[in-house]
């Protein structure tokens, strides 16, 4: 009876106290890889086929050494294949060169890709800016062990998660030369913060390298240029500026300066190369209770709050898990 009046006051406080705006977050970046390779009649200008078109119209990216256009995950589309030598530089064209519309500093992130690959003779990047590196920004990698990682830096700090089931038992294999729709977040302040998902599926474990509480550091870089299928960063010695070339197929990539929801991932997998829109509620942004972020504060929020009441992720608390 106690817990239930307790309850009913924190829904009443929240709701008269909490009623500020609240940020909501954008797409920063979303490269289709769509070009038709055939194009009937060919274009007027040769460089469209060396270009990676930025749906924003903001960093373009060049393709270097000849990734070829190959079908895409959906009939009628494309996507790049990567050997291993080649790579997409975004920033070569139209803007500043080290992409600084897509430094994340120290807000939350989510990046997104479709990825084919096989046997690997090395870790590739897929796409990211800085990671694996003497420097600082996020990407995602595929790995030898046919897992997909991502990670999110500093030049003394990271997060960094991999694909395997919620046991540990490092079972996330991607290398099966099959489309998978993969998916980093970095999330600030949650003991689960850094997150990966293949497939609409999560698959990271709580672990010290995924806790992003307290975990503050701005992952900007004015050194290095968002990639797909490499990573740049001119910290590095001249050898490897580009280094951690990709073996395999991308498709799809897409940056976001906020966490996507579960929600937005199973829409994401279910519908490859629709980027996620967020309804404008006004100048004022969200209200903070408005949980599922549709402009309004409803039973839905409602019962989300009600749904996560008294849970707790306080390590220092030996009876706490997420789900009590």
């Amino acid at each position: 009876m106690v817990k239930k009046l307790i309850f009913l006051w924190m829904v009443v406080l929240a709701l008269v106290f909490c009623a500020g705006p609240a940020w909501a977050g954008t797409l920063k970046g979303h490269w289709k890889l769509d070009t038709d390779p055939n194009m009937d009649p060919p274009p007027t200008d040769p460089n469209v086929l060396l270009m990676a078109v930025d749906e924003l119209g903001l960093n373009h990216g060049r393709l270097i050494n000849d990734p070829n256009w190959i079908p895409g995950v959906t009939d009628g589309t494309f996507a790049l294949y990567f050997d291993g030598t080649n790579y997409v530089d975004m920033g070569y064209y139209p803007h500043e060169p080290n992409t600084p519309d897509l430094n994340m500093g120290t807000g939350d992130l989510s990046i997104t890709a479709w990825v084919k690959f096989g046997t690997l003779a090395a870790n590739g990047v897929v796409a990211g800016k800085g990671c694996l590196a003497d420097d600082s920004g996020y990407g995602l990698i595929m790995l030898t062990t046919g897992q997909a990682c991502f990670q999110a830096r500093t030049k003394t700090a990271y997060r960094e998660v991999y694909s395997n089931d919620t046991g540990g038992n490092w079972v996330g294999f991607v290398n099966d030369e099959q489309w998978h729709h993969v998916v980093g977040i970095l999330e600030r302040e949650q003991v689960n913060g850094a997150r990966i998902y293949v497939d609409g599926v999560l698959q990271s474990c709580i672990n010290s390298v995924a806790d992003t509480t307290g975990w503050t550091h701005d992952i900007s870089s004015d050194t290095a240029r968002f990639c797909v299928g490499a990573r740049h960063s001119d910290n590095m010695i001249p050898s490897q500026v580009i280094y951690w070339n990709f073996d395999g197929s991308v498709d799809d990539v897409q940056v976001y300066d906020y966490a996507l929801t579960q929600e937005n991932i199973d829409f994401l997998y279910a519908n490859p190369g629709v980027p996620i829109t967020v309804p404008t509620c006004g100048a004022w942004g969200y209200l903070p209770m408005d949980f599922d972020r549709n402009c309004y504060v409803d039973l839905a929020d409602f019962a989300a709050f009600a749904g996560d009441w008294m849970k707790c992720t306080d390590p220092g608390d030996p009876t706490c898990s997420p789900a009590n």
